[in-house]
């Protein structure tokens, strides 16, 4: 592991951080797909995937009323 001398407690730097993308594109490769809640208007999702390495990762999304998506 590399050590960086600019690296601070208040902001770290990641090395491998995860890259936000389009609802779409994460469904795609979706291993697994999580409703975290369901409330009022407003349906939040937990989207898990592999990366090229193996390593699971996961990102949250939030879904308006109406919302379309295709899986």
């Amino acid at each position: 592991m590399k050590k960086s001398t600019n690296q601070t407690i208040e902001n770290p730097i990641q090395e491998n951080p995860i890259q936000e993308r389009p609802i779409q594109q994460r469904l795609k490769h979706a291993s697994c797909i999580t409703v975290e809640s369901a409330i009022r208007n407003k349906v939040n999702l937990n989207i898990s995937w592999y990366d090229v390495h193996g390593d699971e990762q996961s990102q949250q999304y939030s879904l308006a009323a109406g919302t379309v998506i295709e899986l």
